[in-house]
């Protein structure tokens, strides 16, 4: 081999050598990149579902911080507390006067204690096809027990009018302090 053949064959063997190195550089980079977008991609979802369980923390923070309802009834009469289940009936007499019980528990805020309250209370009735055919809001300031937050008020209809068939009625307790509210899921009765 002379001279001139061991040079070219040289300086082949040191290209090769240079880009083969080049390519796994570009490789290495290229598998780097997609690992970085894999972790860009991860990390932000993770930030998505941190910010959903935020927004759900909140949510049920505001909700635990206004009145929840307990119970929700028609009865026959109203008297006293614990009457939303005790007097509860199923179906009233056409023409009869209607009256809607709720029991709802309220937290007590601030450091005084005393136990004063000032809610809202809003009762709808509606029909089978779900068209609201009364209607009736209270509102009422209350001094309750701090170690016992529940309270029951009735909403009274004098005379509703409502037809023999079946109705729904829904309660809504609202905070006129802050306006948090709390209704309730749509309670069956039956006029005859």
């Amino acid at each position: 081999m002379n001279r001139r053949d061991l040079l070219a064959v040289g300086t082949v063997a040191a290209l090769a050598g240079c880009l083969g190195y080049e390519v796994v550089d570009e490789e290495t980079v290229a598998d780097r990149r997609v690992r970085i977008a894999e972790l860009e991609a991860t990390v932000e979802a993770r930030d998505e579902r941190i910010a959903d369980l935020e927004r759900e923390v909140e949510r049920l923070r505001r909700r635990l911080s206004g009145p929840r309802i307990n119970a929700v009834s028609v009865v026959e009469s109203w008297e006293r507390t614990g009457d939303v289940v005790v007097r509860r009936v199923d179906d009233v007499a056409a023409g009869d006067p209607l009256a809607v019980a709720v029991s709802f528990t309220y937290p007590i805020r601030g450091d005084s204690g005393t136990g004063r309250v000032d809610v809202g209370l809003a009762v709808t009735v509606t029909d089978a096809d779900g068209q609201r055919v009364a209607r009736n809001e209270r509102s009422v300031q209350l001094f309750l027990d701090t170690d016992a937050t529940l309270a029951e008020l009735p909403v009274r209809f004098g005379e509703p009018g409502l037809s023999p068939g079946r109705y729904a009625a829904t309660a809504r307790v609202t905070d006129r302090v802050t306006s948090l509210e709390a209704e309730s899921d749509a309670v069956a009765f039956r006029v005859r």
